[in-house]
């Protein structure tokens, strides 16, 4: 071998080696990237409490476990003492409450949550693109969610009437009667609620109406919100757009701003209520005793006060009367004597 090939080796050698570092470094880079965009775009369950399961498509169980990795189709379910938070992905994230069922249905960018029971709270953190697609969808009505939080629930008090409650930002939600498939939209901002009627051959009422009223943090005490109490980014936006009070705004997700927790299971239900009721009860006795006694004290002292006051008067208002009769007994003395005179 020549002096210059010997020369030569240990050059390609280096090269050889260089090549290699760069190509491991673009492949690990590589990896990192495609494996973030993997976690961004994956459904990953967050957390669980309480009794939850999952489904497929089929209705075949799946195991729940951290981390646990949706696919389209799946759906979510949590029994009466169950929580559960999904995170679509890096912006968005769903808390089902107890005793409630949604399915997830997720097409590229094309995302789709189809609440069939209960409740879900929704936050957005950023606005989607304009090629990202986020719908909720109950029986008869969609919400169209681009950067925003709140709650798509069915009232059970209103015989689990289909309504939302916009927390901050504005969301579009769309309606359509399955009498006629006549449909209907509104935009709904945060700080107000939304419910829809639907009515058939109604003169007085269009085929889809949304009822819109103002909210305050207080009606968020009867969801199991809990586990947002925390999240001060979250009640920082919502504060800064509705104007709410933070402090209570934190306190109403934690089950407390009614003076009560919301009941995460049947019994803790009725304990709940019965506690409520003990509470209004004590409440009103309480209120009574203290009319009672406000009221009580006065009129003792009112009624003796105007019934001497009232007899003394006109007893004396008639007994001058007969003093009159004195005088008119006068009189006539007077005129005697006035007689006199004349006779004389």
């Amino acid at each position: 071998m020549t002096q210059k090939e010997n020369a030569v080796k240990p050059r390609s050698k280096r090269n050889f080696i260089i090549v290699a570092v760069l190509a491991a470094a673009a492949a690990v880079a590589f990896a990192t990237a495609c494996n973030k965009n993997n976690l961004a775009t994956t459904m990953r369950l967050l957390r669980s409490e309480g009794t939850v399961s999952i489904e497929d498509s089929k209705g075949a169980v799946k195991p729940v476990i951290d981390n646990f990795k949706f696919q389209s189709g799946d759906a979510l379910i949590t029994g009466s003492d169950g929580l559960a938070s999904v995170g679509l992905d890096d912006t968005k994230i769903v808390t089902l409450q107890n005793d409630s069922r949604t399915e997830f249905e997720k097409k590229g960018t094309q995302l789709e949550l189809k609440l069939t029971k209960g409740a879900v709270f929704f936050n957005v953190t950023e606005k989607l693109r304009s090629d990202e697609k986020f719908e909720i969808k109950t029986s008869t009505m969609t919400a169209g969610i681009r950067g925003t939080s709140g709650i798509v629930y069915y009232d059970a008090k209103d015989n689990n009437r289909e309504a939302l409650m916009v927390t901050d930002g504005v969301v579009e939600v769309s309606a359509t009667n399955p009498s006629d498939n006549v449909t209907r939209s509104v935009k709904v901002e945060g700080g107000k609620s939304v419910k829809v009627y639907f009515y058939e051959n109604d003169a007085k009422h269009d085929s889809v109406e949304f009822v819109l009223n103002e909210i305050t943090a207080a009606d968020f005490s009867s969801f199991r919100l809990d586990w947002l109490a925390d999240d001060n980014a979250l009640l920082g936006r919502i504060s800064e757009f509705t104007g709410w009070d933070i402090n209570n705004l934190r306190n109403a997700m934690a089950g407390k701003a009614s003076g009560e927790l919301n009941p995460a299971s049947s019994g803790t239900a009725e304990t709940s209520e019965t506690s409520k009721e003990t509470t209004k009860e004590t409440t009103q006795a309480s209120s009574e005793e203290t009319s009672a006694e406000t009221t009580k004290a006065p009129t003792p002292t009112k009624k003796p006060t105007k019934k001497p006051t009232r007899k003394p008067t006109r007893k004396p208002t008639r007994k001058p009367a007969k003093k009159k009769s004195t005088k008119k007994a006068t009189t006539p003395a007077r005129e005697t004597s006035g007689n006199n005179g004349c006779g004389i």
